[in-house]
């Protein structure tokens, strides 16, 4: 899986290609990196808007702040590579899975 995560403005883009059936686990962690990275509830006043497109390959997810916010990209993109990085790799494995 390819993760690309940059910033401009008020904005965060996140690209995601190689997702293929694994969607709903990126929102999931997207949402636990929100709230590890934000708090409970600063997540949701950081966040002004959230665009997401998804195929069955690839994902384009677009966070925006609110007015005078900002999210810090290289955080989310840490947290997120993590998160799905331990999704793909199986108990005892110290390898990710094919």
């Amino acid at each position: 899986m390819m993760l690309r995560v940059r910033e401009q403005g008020d904005e965060v883009f996140i690209d995601l290609d190689g997702v293929a059936g694994r969607q709903q686990r990126v929102l999931q962690a997207l949402t636990e990196c929100q709230r590890r990275v934000y708090g409970a509830g600063d997540a949701l006043t950081v966040l002004a808007g959230i665009t997401v497109r998804a195929g069955a390959d690839k994902m384009r997810i677009r966070l925006t702040g609110r007015e005078g916010l900002r999210f810090e990209a290289t955080a989310i993109y840490q947290c997120l590579r993590d998160a799905l990085l331990n999704a793909s790799v199986p108990a005892g494995s110290n390898h990710p899975a094919p």
